[in-house]
């Protein structure tokens, strides 16, 4: 009956301290779940983490997000043990926070160090806190794009306390993979002065649209008045652009069947870009062999030639000459 008593007392007085306090509102995204006295949620980042997460996160690597896990209510009097039994039926009240995502994408493992953590309840103004480890770690078929995950805390009621529930978003962004698929000709024959233009398919296998610039280096540049139309294309992911690459037979071109290399280099840059900072683009080369089908003479060897007959007709000719002369 002394119980009964007391723990009526002690209910009417908490009543009446709530009536006579200013309502507590919840954070934002919180929600209160029951009970005579609501708890509270809160999920922080550190600075340091949200600078983590402004840049891109690396492929095939695990990247650690502190999170600092509040937890707290609106009893309005100091937590005596009497008055842990009589709100929470036990001396020692501890509350249960589990922890989940919402939205997970599939092309990432994200877990908690903890996903179920237990707190002490905190006593009267003073907040309970508890360092939980995030792990993101983006696969190989990521894309390079923001992405938004929800992290979301709850807790049930405990005794006269309500439960909770929190929601907290983070953006990251993948880190970009170049990777680009090149489809052209094996070999292009072709004789001096002879003009050919032939197709280069560019596909994009990366995780992010990708700008492509096209340029002939080195000697088809130099001696082949290459050129590639166009010479840049946005290309979207899975998507193929095609680029015509167009050469002129060098007149020196060499002996029938003589065979050359030529170089186009591929530039690839992310679009739009992932920071603010400069990228310097991934490059790749594409070789393509040339073939002399056509016949050349190299100009000392033709003068040559040509002096050797000049020479054989002029002594023809004196020997016709005195033959003549001897009749």
């Amino acid at each position: 009956m002394f119980k009964k008593a007391l723990y009526a007392m002690v209910v009417l007085s908490l009543l009446s301290s709530v009536a006579t306090l200013a309502y507590a509102k919840p954070l934002q995204d919180e929600e209160p779940k029951g009970g005579l006295f609501p708890s509270y949620l809160s999920i922080e980042v550190s600075g340091s983490d949200i600078d983590k997460l402004s840049q891109p996160l690396p492929l095939f690597a695990a990247t650690p997000i502190q999170l600092k896990i509040s937890y707290w209510h609106d009893i309005p009097i100091n937590l005596g043990m009497m008055a842990k039994i009589l709100i929470f039926g036990t001396p020692v009240p501890q509350q249960t926070i589990h922890l989940e995502i919402e939205r997970k994408p599939d092309w990432a493992t994200i877990y908690f160090s903890e996903p179920d953590i237990i707190v002490d309840v905190p006593n009267k103004g003073e907040k309970e806190v508890k360092n939980v480890t995030l792990t993101i770690s983006p696969l190989r078929e990521a894309p390079s794009e923001p992405t938004d995950i929800t992290i979301v805390a709850t807790c049930g009621k405990l005794g006269l306390v309500g439960g909770a529930k929190y929601r907290y978003t983070i953006s990251f962004t993948p880190n970009f993979i170049a990777s680009i698929a090149v489809e052209a000709p094996a070999k292009i024959d072709i004789s001096p002065h002879q003009t050919r233009e032939v197709e280069i398919k560019v596909k994009n296998i990366c995780n992010r649209n990708v700008m492509v610039r096209a340029e002939p280096i080195g000697e088809a540049k130099e001696r082949w008045g290459a050129s590639v139309q166009p010479s840049f294309v946005e290309i979207p992911v899975d998507q193929t652009a095609i680029f015509h690459f167009s050469i002129v037979g060098p007149y020196d071109l060499g002996w029938h069947e003589e065979i050359k290399t030529l170089t186009i280099q591929l530039e690839v840059t992310p679009k739009p870009e992932l920071t603010a900072e400069q990228i310097e683009p991934y490059k790749f080369n594409v070789d393509i062999t040339v073939q002399n089908v056509g016949f050349y003479m190299p100009v000392p060897l033709l003068a040559a030639i040509i002096v050797i007959i000049a020479i054989i007709i002029a002594v023809v000719a004196i020997f016709f000459k005195m033959g003549t002369k001897r009749e």
